[in-house]
């Protein structure tokens, strides 16, 4: 895969991917501690059960994102429950209680109207007012929770006192799994792995209260659960996510991993899913991800490469196609408190080579604040 004005100073990740790693030396694969479980070959997977918590397995998250609207007016949404398993070592001396497990969770609102974004954070650890249930799809932090089956979920969140949302959430497509054999691979090391779980759309309707108006809303979302002990190789430093939902009924998935001396690792990849839910995987080498739109974020300094566009084929008709990330606005930058973690996660529309708008999706970028990869080692 080419990469066009790929900037080699771009500095080490901090990404909701491995936010919770501020809490151990896991995040590189080199590393990954010899008690949790690493993802396996052609694993049968259980459902429900595997919607619910995988404690043997050092990080898991529940990440969902959508778009809702009501009437005239459009807001997109972050809810990410993440859990990260302690070891022992990990374990401050003393601790009585709620020490095997810490639980992290983003919530974040971008309204397109008003051109505002609103986030928040939150830690707790289990027991304490947070938890994520085994056998079954059960996750909860504080007052935020996200519960259910494959045929229904509900969703709930707020934001401080600026924002609260409850959303009933029915799958419109069947689960998929990301990867080869049941295991999606970010890097040549075993650990360097994780059981990806998708449900690329799914139909949400409920309400929003916001700037002190209760709103009936409704939309579309995406919902990755992943599964995993050490997501990258110790040489990686960052990646680019998007998730597209086409309105031709197919959706996208896509990351660029970025290594530390500025090249593209050979383990990025876009993933089409057809209208029947049918994975077709595209290599590094068979798409090119072209940076652009830079934002410098008032708050953290980081500049971002907010509009990139993605020049690949379409497995359907096998003709070049180029797909414009255009974000509804720039400032939607989860910016964390001195010690946490910041990124760009934001709401988008794509457009094609001819600017036509042919979906929506949402793009996360990560590591362009600080130097996590170094605290880590």
């Amino acid at each position: 895969m080419k990469l066009k004005r790929f900037n080699p100073h771009w500095p080490s990740i901090q990404s909701s991917w491995i936010a919770l790693a501020l809490f151990s030396l896991s995040g590189i694969a080199e590393e990954a501690a010899p008690r949790f479980s690493i993802p396996q070959e052609n694993h049968q997977f259980s459902f429900p059960e595997d919607h619910g918590s995988h404690p043997d397995f050092k990080i898991e998250w529940w990440y969902l994102t959508g778009h809702l609207f009501s009437g005239d007016e459009r807001f997109g949404f972050q809810a990410t429950f993440f859990r990260l398993a302690q070891s022992p070592e990990d374990i401050p001396e003393g601790e009585l209680f709620g020490n095997e497990q810490i639980y992290m969770a983003h919530m974040a609102i971008s309204d397109a109207s008003g051109k505002r974004f609103i986030h928040e954070s939150r830690f707790n650890r289990g027991g304490w007012n947070a938890f994520s249930r085994m056998g079954k799809l059960d996750v909860r932090n504080g007052n935020w929770s996200l519960s259910g089956s494959e045929s229904e979920m509900m969703l709930t969140g707020s934001i401080r006192s600026e924002a609260a949302f409850s959303l009933t959430l029915n799958p419109a497509k069947s689960l998929v799994v990301f990867g080869e054999n049941g295991v999606s691979r970010k890097g040549a090391a075993e650990e360097a792995a994780s059981y990806y779980l998708t449900f690329p759309r799914i139909d949400a309707k409920g309400t929003l209260r916001i700037s002190g108006r209760d709103l009936e809303v409704k939309g579309e979302v995406w919902m990755d659960h992943e599964v995993s002990s050490s997501q990258l190789d110790r040489n990686q430093v960052g990646w680019d996510w998007v998730s597209i939902q086409l309105f031709d009924g197919r959706e996208i998935m896509g990351y660029l991993l970025r290594n530390e001396d500025g090249s593209v690792s050979e383990f990025s990849k876009i993933v089409w899913i057809d209208e029947e839910g049918n994975l077709t995987n595209q290599l590094a080498e068979d798409f090119t991800w072209i940076p652009g739109g830079e934002w410098e974020s008032p708050k953290t300094g980081a500049v971002y490469p907010i509009s990139p566009s993605i020049e690949t084929t379409d497995p359907k008709t096998g003709d070049k196609l180029v797909l414009k990330v255009q974000p509804l606005f720039p400032e939607q930058e989860m910016a964390a408190a001195p010690g946490g973690v910041s990124y760009w996660e934001g709401a988008c529309d794509i457009l094609d080579s001819t600017q036509v708008l042919i979906g929506r999706g949402y793009l996360e970028l990560t590591g362009y604040v600080g130097d996590l990869a170094e605290r880590l080692r």
